[in-house]
């Protein structure tokens, strides 16, 4: 009985990879492959892995699926995956840039900076008094002594929990996308979760190792 040799085929993936809306993904989009017959390599990159979806989201996927994918379509070979279990899709539009929006962003964050600046260097030399720095910043803008200047004050405060608001939340984004992402708060909760749960299965490795 004649045994038929296998060919190798090894397959570097990506751990992610943006596409555009409606395009499908092919294996050579998430990966490279490596392969001695040049034919093979050549049909196995034209496979396609993913069906393009027609909104904005995110989606994964997995190495097993890539490779159920390829055998059903490829007889004869071995697979090797390389690299991650899964590929990360991030399925985004083309942004249209639009100059006078890019310009309003750019003279919001100048304005914002520069007031931001100028309060940072009032506190320091007033010991952080928040009072009497806003004292000092209405009297150099308006000429006049208050010693309790409302139309600072307000704004600074209902700036700070707007501020803090919109850096731990993604309601503000008008795309799907993007309020799919975890915000700070969130990927700092995940990696106290995974920087526990490795502590804790390497102290359970070492204590066994020590029984």
């Amino acid at each position: 009985m004649r045994t038929i040799n296998k060919e190798q085929v090894y397959i570097n993936l990506e751990t992610k990879q943006a596409v555009d809306l409606n395009t499908h993904v092919y294996v050579e989009d998430v990966g490279e492959v490596y392969c001695s017959n040049e034919v093979i390599k050549k049909k196995i990159e034209k496979i396609r892995v993913y069906n393009g979806k027609d909104k904005e989201m995110y989606d994964y996927i997995s190495g097993t699926e890539i490779t159920t994918k390829i055998l059903d379509t490829v007889d004869n070979i071995d697979i090797t995956i390389i690299g991650g279990p899964d590929v990360l899709l991030e399925i985004k539009g083309k942004e249209e840039q639009s100059k006078i929006l890019n310009f309003l962003k750019i003279a919001l964050v100048t304005i914002v900076l520069f007031f931001g600046a100028g309060v940072a260097i009032v506190n320091f030399h007033e010991d952080v008094d928040m009072k009497k720095t806003m004292q000092k910043m209405y009297y150099t803008i308006t000429g006049i002594k208050n010693k309790d200047p409302l139309i600072l004050t307000i704004p600074l405060s209902l700036g700070i929990g707007i501020g803090m608001f919109s850096f731990f939340s993604r309601v503000f984004s008008f795309s799907k996308r993007r309020r799919q992402e975890p915000g700070p708060m969130e990927l700092e909760l995940f990696l106290y979760d995974k920087d526990l749960e490795d502590s804790i299965l390497n102290e359970i490795k070492s204590n066994k190792k020590s029984e």
